[in-house]
């Protein structure tokens, strides 16, 4: 039976009777060298990590690329042969997947890698950095050769229409959401482009962990296990492919420091880290999680493993070629007979249809906003059954009666948002 009573539970509730994780260290420890590896039994171990027997270097290479190369092989999506989008960034997990990709493309037969990578530098210099910031930096720590360095002056006018929009957002988990799916979809269309069926990220299962509590918080539920999933394939013709998830911080500093070849990389800063957001409150909630119980992160994302999500068919109007900033200038015309059954902006299954959640939301938003104190109590009971069936229309994206001309051109918009997106678009100003 539980041992903790009643009078355990002062003003910090139960945290002081938990205990810390031990041994719980940032990287893992290094041995002295005269231990042998547990593993081969004939190179002297050079390290030892959380809950594992000590190392040499060649064991722990070999046993960090089975995992990289265990993920692809048990799931079988990526065909022989395939054309891969790999998607570099300079980062640390980012550097080691590409290091991971060249050793196995230098394997004999029996063991290569057989895809056909195609490296694509991803910089946002544009977010909140000085032009070309990041792309410098790259250059200087040689991470990749970079041979056309003026991007950023080629489409000057398209980082001037994304900043403008980005600008039109209020609060910093907008912004942060809004850079996050136009990411996707971006790569989406890249893909394309260069005729690529998959696209390889490098998100590990720390980054993954922050993503499922994120994006709980940001009410994107319907789309949660695609989300952390190694394949999202809610576009068939153009996976997403996490490769790496399944290796932790830990593993990815080792391999920086053992790896074959000397690696650089850069640390990459989020423009909005020092905002007051979800995402970042969420962050720094998983982190400390990390430091002190790093078991229960692993716990959190081998949770999203469990989750399902519904399979939705992409339809003629979701081309993935379609201009997704359009829908925040208006300059795209939605068609007002289009029963769509997908998100126009982050392509997930729409989840508001039904929602007793979001319409006992939208109905307390109305008490709040059209109840006055100065109301008979028979009026307060009309108006009340009129702000149900308003609620009702305007979760299901109908239009409600009496609502102002600018409630109306948003009639269609929301009936073809989820409900996150909705939300992005309510608080974005436009101006």
């Amino acid at each position: 039976m539980c041992s903790i009573v009643e009078d355990d539970f002062g003003d910090e509730g139960g945290a002081h009777t938990m205990k810390e994780e031990s041994p719980a260290p940032a990287i893992s420890a290094t041995t002295d060298g005269d231990e042998l590896c547990r593993k081969c039994t004939v190179n002297p171990s050079v390290l030892k990590l959380n809950l594992k027997e000590p190392q040499c270097r060649e064991c722990f290479l070999h046993y960090v690329r089975h995992k990289f190369r265990a993920s692809l092989g048990a799931t079988k999506i990526v065909r022989r042969g395939s054309r891969v989008l790999v998607v570099f960034n300079g980062c640390a997990e980012n550097v080691v997947m590409l290091d991971m990709i060249r050793y196995g493309l230098q394997q004999e037969s029996f063991k290569k890698l057989r895809i056909e990578p195609v490296v694509v530098f991803v910089s946002e210099d544009h977010v909140g950095r000085e032009d070309g910031e990041r792309l410098g930096v790259v250059q200087e720590k040689e991470c990749v050769a970079v041979e056309d360095s003026d991007l950023l002056e080629r489409y000057s006018e398209e980082r001037a229409r994304f900043n403008k929009i980005l600008s039109g957002f209020k609060s910093a988990t907008s912004k942060q959401d809004f850079i996050v799916q136009n990411r996707k979809q971006t790569l989406k269309v890249i893909a394309k482009r260069l005729e690529c069926p998959y696209v390889f990220l490098s998100d590990i299962g720390l980054d993954l962990a922050k993503t499922l509590l994120s994006n709980v918080a940001l009410g994107r539920g319907r789309s949660l296990a695609l989300d952390i999933a190694f394949c999202d394939d809610r576009d068939e013709q153009h996976k997403i492919i996490r490769p790496m998830r399944d290796l932790n911080p830990d593993e990815i500093a080792n391999y920086l420091k053992h790896a074959d070849n000397e690696l650089s990389y850069i640390t990459l800063e989020d423009p909005f880290k020092d905002k007051p957001s979800l995402q970042n409150l969420t962050c720094k909630f998983v982190d400390g999680l990390q430091r002190t119980y790093p078991s229960t992160v692993s716990t959190v994302f081998r949770t999203g493993d469990k989750m399902s999500c519904e399979t939705v068919k992409p339809t003629p109007e979701h081309d993935a070629d379609q201009d997704l900033l359009s829908l925040f200038d208006k300059s795209l015309r939605l068609d007002n007979g289009s029963t769509s059954v997908r998100c126009k902006f982050c392509h997930s299954a729409l989840d508001f249809h039904g929602s007793t959640t979001l319409f006992a939301t939208e109905f307390s938003r109305m008490v709040s906003s059209r109840i006055n104190v100065e109301l008979s109590h028979e009026a307060i009971v009309e108006s009340s059954k009129r702000m149900e069936e308003d609620a009702r229309r305007r979760v299901n994206g109908e239009e409600v009666e009496g609502g102002d001309g600018e409630e109306d051109d948003m009639v269609q918009l929301r009936r073809e948002l989820c409900h996150s997106c909705r939300n992005m678009f309510v608080e974005f100003s436009g101006e």
